[in-house]
């Protein structure tokens, strides 16, 4: 810009000095805060950040009663939100949300509340100790769920919505949270229940049940819920694509306990207990037919004499 912020800032400052008590009492649209707004405007179209973000710090500061100041946190939101500066960003667009009576841009304050939630979700780091300064080595996917909730509680029935209850879920079950993650992809089913965000849900839900299987304990109570929610996906939405996926989770989930049941036949074969082994080979092909364990325990018992086999 061709002005210079030192220098009216400088000026600005000084002239303070100068004036009587009475005088340091500015009118809301007195010269002094539209002069200042309007440098504030021109930095906005200059696009220089910075500067924006002085200028509504002067307003905001110096100028508390003037009407352009309902204004500032949201510019300075966005500036730091053009600069990459999330943390910054969120507080401000947070001050705004909760503080300012004029709401204009409140759309657009929560879209970037969510842009910023998304950012943290995909890997976005947050910078050390809170300042712009620092460089970003911090993890900041937790930082993206409570953002989540305000864009779900602040606008619940929108698709920003639809796509935070996702983008929560999807971080609850990569920290483990198995079960908050079922029941927020439940909560986006029940709120959207023919919009494709549910088909999404649906099939996250069996990638979370999978992922419970394999990361904690087989709990034959998971296989049930899984199935329970493929047939769900059917009936809502029986030409989705994505059943096809969700299919192919579920099976993969069934061959995990059909595995478990193999290998403790195969256990038992190896310490030469045929019989137990071939109550647990017959368990596979009845349980589960159409896993690839149920086929190899099949050969197993086809090379056992019928006479040999236990029912």
């Amino acid at each position: 810009m061709k002005r210079s912020i030192f220098f009216l800032t400088l000026f600005f400052a000084t002239s303070l000095f100068t004036l009587e008590e009475e005088d340091l009492t500015f009118e809301s649209e007195g010269p002094g805060a539209t002069e200042f707004n309007n440098y504030l405007q021109e930095a906005l179209a200059d696009q220089d950040w910075w500067a924006v973000i002085d200028y509504a710090d002067i307003l905001a500061y110096h100028f508390p009663n003037s009407p352009f100041v309902q204004e500032t946190a949201y510019l300075m939101g966005y500036a730091f939100f053009q600069m990459g500066q999330f943390e910054q960003a969120n507080e401000s667009l947070s001050a705004y949300l909760n503080h300012s009576s004029n709401h204009s841009h409140f759309e657009e304050a929560i879209q970037m509340k969510f842009e910023i939630a998304e950012a943290y979700q995909n890997g976005k780091k947050k910078r050390l100790f809170g300042s712009h300064k620092m460089p970003a080595w911090l993890p900041a996917k937790e930082d993206a769920i409570p953002i989540y909730d305000e864009v779900i509680s602040t606008m619940p029935h929108t698709e920003l919505a639809a796509k935070s209850l996702l983008g929560k879920a999807s971080i609850q079950a990569e920290f483990e949270d198995y079960k908050p993650a079922v029941e927020t992809l439940s909560q986006l089913i029940r709120r959207f229940p023919k919009d494709e965000a549910a088909a999404e849900g649906y099939l996250q839900i069996n990638k979370i049940y999978l992922g419970q299987c394999k990361n904690t304990s087989l709990d034959l109570d998971l296989l049930d819920l899984a199935n329970v929610n493929l047939r769900k996906f059917r009936l809502a939405f029986p030409r989705e694509p994505r059943l096809d996926e969700a299919e192919k989770v579920f099976c993969e989930t069934e061959e995990l306990f059909a595995q478990n049941l193999y290998e403790i036949g195969r256990f038992f074969e190896r310490t030469k207990k045929s019989a137990a082994s071939l109550i647990y080979y017959n368990k596979v092909v009845a349980k589960y037919p159409s896993t690839k364990a149920a086929a190899s325990a099949k050969e197993k018992l086809d090379a056992h004499p019928p006479s040999s086999s236990l029912n």
